[in-house]
């Protein structure tokens, strides 16, 4: 079974009679008793496997975990026989009997073109249920290609999880519920042809089958001209051009179609067909050309070229008609003569002249040149053609020149000469450097049966677009039978770069309907700088308009831009694919890449709790219930909490998720029953909703009937400020008798000044009610402190608390210039430098003291800290040494850092001797020289802005990476931190310690980056009841 794991389940029942179950039994902790372990993969080489069901059982009558449960150590794949029957019958009373389970694909070979997106079909049948449970489903494809020994895995599905192994490939989850398991590949390609294999396991049967995919592409063909005008006896050639097919298999052939009846034949003499070009996308293009030298009598002929591949049903026939008309002339006299000297000089001359033309006859050679593709790819290597066929006698010279654009004079880059080279038959001939590292010559001559000569050559080229476009490559011919002499022939050459399209990056790894989001696409190294691009959602435009920046050249003079769309996306979105394209101007070769939209998260809404009966009583049944509505996706984790710890012995009922289709929303309700006793009373209840690793809350405090009540801290005012009067109010109620204690503390020390309670009242029901305040001058010893009130009364078997924690802001210390004592130090004379600080809170600041760099002994330095009269700390710092010869003129310096603000502010101070002078100066941007570890922050920020830092210097992949972050504030016990690399959660390596000072805690993670995390996205999560922030970091690895 493909690396699914087998859930042991557990099925519980309760007898009818049983009470309620109360609050206070031993609970376990959160997770114990669950221990999973992975089952290996159990691959089998045959095409079609199947299990079928051992027992029909039934489900328990009792709760009986849904799908896989939680993994137990057995593995159905890794163990014995025995253990195979073991198993199928532990689980023969929670499954119901399946019929034989199969896999069914195509049987014959499915033909796909280049660059489509397709669909691999993969039907499951045989199962049992009207849907499958994707808990207890596992499906793996596999490729191998006829050039592989071993098969490759494509895709992997794991009990809800999507494990693409090549980019862009997909699976639906709902028609995976319907038995359809297909799996779609985005532009497909040659190299992924081969035998796919789909691997199914719906546990605990697995099945597998097997489907051949062909990728072809079907040619273009064009033949020019389709009209030729000739004299006769004059000479022209026709092209065949056949571009971008696939596979490397056509067959091209020539026919002559005469009005006269005359011979069909083609001689090989006048066919010249060159070897197949591949292209930068793994197509091929080949030439054919036909010479034609008629007569008169060859006047409306036909020319037919005949093209047979794999993709055509047919041969494709394409056409060309000539027309042949008579050499021009001046007069009919001179016509007449000229044909009377022709017949009289061939009835003279007749058996000279055949002498002549068979053995000594100069004929100049037919120049076939830079036959291919000039528009070449950067550095992709590349070839054109040329022959010289049918010239006599052999002597014959060939010269290669280059003329690089904006260059005055050309450069020969190759020079040939036929005297100096061995006749060929086998036309092979090793490939001949050049004074150009771009250009390689493979030429060679032949001799012909009919007694003349010929020479064909291939020019490899390796095309750079700095070098080579818009050059001129010309070719130089020397041969004693050419009328123009040398004869030469040019041709320009162009040279493109195609763009390169990264990944698509989203600005969130977790996408949400509220907010807009910004889908951002780099494209690069390529020229020339006339780009077009569009954005697609699958396979239509979107209405909304991309930017796109301006094209800037880059170093290597590449050309790259970025476009970015920004999008609002609904629940219909996800599935989709978000597509960039982008083409050089009047190509017709897109590049793209893609964004699928995986999932669309919609928190969930987590009403007010519900208590039934709305005055619960000690002793009675209590059933709290809270509805979660509006959420996508499905899959909601539901707990309840009395105070920290989890209900586990309560009787909890959760609906399944429910879908609103006019929404495609899910909503449940979940409920909690329990007998409460009296030490719940004032208990917060908590529902914990988590979804999407993000945990929403929502508390209960249970006030039981004729126990007191007790309202939550109100201050007055709600901003509190340093030095500012500050009233802290809490209401009592619903007492009996009137004997009631009431004490506020800090902490744990009970603050007695300024505290009052008022005299109990009697309301109309017979209990009491009152009120406690305290009045407080909040100063920087108040800072991240806990103030609370306790309520002790003789119905209470324990004190009700309540508490509320002052946020302060933090400010940083204002520092004096140094002071020397005495003024003007002698050498050998004890010195003591001081520095006051003022206005800051809370009280925890860090000193040092520098000659020039070097530290000095801690031990020589004082730090007491008092409240002024505006509530906040000041200080006075100092440090004493015995001044030598050496100090005259030496820096020291005095560094106060202030944690709280992450504020560090340096002063200094020149030691002179007699008349000595102070410079001073604040430090607010610290040098590298300096060595500080904190930075600068402004001091009003908002209390819940987070900074992620790295603390490991030179991070590299393979080795452990620390990040930090400092939450203000908050302590750990009242949020829930979540650590994210990417839009993976971190699970391990996760520390959480609060500050001694209490002003907040420090989370850190710890984990060894991969190669590909070369520059991730690191993100720190905090939560708390009502609310949540963040902060990202972007590792850069050495």
């Amino acid at each position: 079974m493909t690396g699914l794991s087998l859930y042991k389940v557990h099925a519980t029942r309760r007898a009818s009679s049983d009470p309620i179950p109360r609050l206070h039994a031993p609970r376990p902790s959160w997770g114990q008793g669950y221990q999973r372990e992975k089952v290996k993969a159990n691959q089998r080489p045959f095409a079609i496997q199947t299990r079928s069901a051992q027992a029909r059982g039934r489900r328990s009558r009792a709760t009986a975990a849904p799908g896989l449960g939680r993994p137990r150590a057995m593995a159905w794949a890794g163990g014995s026989a025995g253990q195979r029957c073991l198993l199928l019958l532990g689980l023969g009373g929670l499954l119901q009997l399946a019929e034989t389970l199969q896999v069914l694909m195509g049987s014959t070979p499915q033909i796909v073109s280049l660059n489509d997106n397709i669909s691999i079909p993969c039907k499951i049948s045989g199962y049992s249920t009207a849907e499958l449970d994707l808990k207890n489903v596992g499906v793996t494809w596999y490729l191998k290609t006829p050039r592989a020994d071993q098969k490759e895995e494509v895709f992997t599905f794991l009990i809800g999880d999507h494990t693409p192994h090549r980019n862009g490939a997909s699976m639906s989850d709902s028609d995976l519920r319907r038995g359809n398991a297909a799996l779609s590949l985005p532009q497909i390609q040659f190299k992924e042809a081969g035998t796919y294999t789909c691997q199914v396991t719906v546990t605990p049967f697995d099945a597998q089958g097997t489907a051949v995919l062909e990728v072809v592409a079907q040619p273009t063909v064009s033949l020019s001209p389709k009209e030729v005008t000739i004299e006769s006896d004059k000479e022209k050639t026709l092209s065949c051009e056949v571009n971008k097919f696939y596979p490397n298999s056509v067959d091209i052939k020539w026919m002559k179609i005469s009005k006269n009846n005359q011979d069909s034949s083609i001689t090989a003499e006048d066919i010249c067909t060159g070897a197949s070009v591949e292209n930068e996308d793994g197509t091929f293009n080949v030439t054919s050309k036909l010479r034609l030298q008629p007569s008169l009598q060859d006047n409306g002929n036909v020319y037919r070229c005949i093209v047979s591949h794999k993709t055509f049903s047919a041969k494709l026939l394409l056409n060309s008609i000539l027309t042949v008309t008579a050499p021009r002339s001046d007069s009919s006299i001179l016509i007449g003569a000229v044909i009377g000297t022709i017949i009289a000089c061939i009835i003279v001359l007749s058996l000279g002249v055949f002498v002549y033309n068979k053995c000594f006859k100069k004929i100049p050679p037919t120049i076939m040149v830079f036959i291919g593709n000039v528009e070449m790819k950067h550095l992709e290597d590349t070839s054109l053609y040329c022959q010289f066929s049918g010239f006599r006698p052999k002597p014959i010279t060939v010269a290669f020149f280059l003329k690089k654009y904006l260059q005055k004079e050309k450069e020969k880059i190759y020079c040939w000469n036929s005297e100096k080279d061995d006749i060929q038959q086998d036309g092979e001939s090793a490939a001949l450097l050049t004074k150009s590292k771009n250009f390689q010559f493979q030429i060679y001559l032949k001799s012909l049966d009919n007694g003349t000569y010929e020479v064909p050559c291939i020019i490899h080229i390796s095309p750079n677009v700095h070098e080579l476009d818009k050059a001129e490559l010309s070719l130089e011919i020397i041969h004693e039978a050419l009328q123009q002499h040398p004869a030469i022939e040019t041709t320009t050459l162009k040279v493109i770069a195609m763009p390169v399209l990264d990944p698509i990056l989203c600005s969130t790894d977790v996408p949400r309907p509220d907010e807009p989001i910004t889908l951002t696409c780099r494209i690069h190294s390529f020229y020339p700088e006339t780009i077009e691009l569009a954005w697609y959602k699958d396979d239509d435009g979107v209405p909304e308009k991309p930017f796109i920046s301006d094209v800037t050249s880059g170093p290597h003079g590449l050309f790259f831009c970025t476009s970015s769309l920004i999008l609002r996306l609904a629940v219909e979105d996800i599935g989709r694919r978000f597509i960039c394209k982008a083409k050089l101007k009047g190509s017709h070769q897109y590049k793209e890449s893609s964004w699928e939209l995986e999932n669309l998260i919609f928190i969930p809404k987590v009403s007010n709790i519900v208590c039934e009966p709305s005055i619960p009583e000690s002793g009675k049944a209590v059933t709290l219930s809270c509805q979660v509505t509006d959420y996508h996706p499905a899959q909601c984790q539901v707990r309840w909490m009395r105070g920290f710890e989890e209900l586990t012995e309560a009787a909890i009922k959760t609906q399944d998720p429910q879908l609103d289709t006019a929404t495609n929303l899910y909503h449940r309700v979940s409920q909690v029953t329990f007998t409460p006793e009296p030490e719940d009373h004032a208990v917060e209840f908590t529902i914990e909703v988590i979804h999407c690793n993000r945990t929403t809350k929502k508390s209960y405090p249970l006030m039981l009937k004729d126990f007191p009540r007790i309202t939550s801290i109100v201050l007055s005012p709600n901003d509190v400020e340093y030095g500012k009067p500050l009233s802290l109010t809490c209401e009592i109620m619903d007492f009996f008798p009137n004997d009631i204690q009431v004490q506020w503390f800090q902490e744990k020390d009970v603050i007695k000044e300024g505290s009052s309670v008022q005299e109990p009242k009697q309301d109309n029901r017979g209990l009491f009610y009152t009120s406690s305040g305290l009045q407080l001058i909040p100063s920087a010893q108040d800072y991240g402190r806990k103030l609370g009130i306790m309520v002790m009364h003789k119905t209470l078997t324990k004190p009700i608390t309540k508490n509320v924690y002052l946020k302060l802001p933090a400010k940083s210390p204002a520092i004096s210039e140094i002071r020397a004592t005495p003024a003007s130090p002698q050498v050998n004379e004890t010195v003591c430098l001081e520095v006051s600080i003022s206005d800051f809170a809370p009280e925890n600041i860090k000193v040092a003291w520098y000659k020039d760099w070097l530290e000095l002994p801690k031990d020589n330095h004082n730090i007491d800290t008092h409240i002024g009269k505006n509530h906040l700390c000041f200080s006075t710092l100092k440090t004493q040494f015995t001044a030598n010869a050496s100090d005259i003129g030496k820096t020291f310096r005095c560094e106060v850092i202030h944690p709280a603000t992450n504020s560090c502010t340096d002063k200094t101070f020149i030691l002179k001797l007699d008349d000595f002078s102070t410079s001073t100066g604040d430090i607010s941007t610290l040098t590298g020289n300096q060595n500080h570890t904190l930075s600068p922050r402004l001091i009003n920020q908002e209390i819940n802005t987070l900074k992620i830092e790295c603390i490991t210097s030179n991070p590299k992949a393979g080795e452990d990476v620390t990040l930090r972050c400092f939450v203000h504030a908050w302590t750990m016990e009242s949020t829930y931190v979540s650590w994210f690399k990417g839009k993976y959660p971190i699970e391990d390596g996760i520390e959480n310690t609060d500050c001694e000072d209490e002003s907040g805690f420090i989370t850190s993670v710890t984990f060894k980056p991969e190669e590909q995390d070369k520059e991730c996205k690191i993100r720190c999560e905090v939560s708390t009841d009502e609310e949540s922030f963040e902060d990202s970091y972007i590792l850069k690895l050495a």
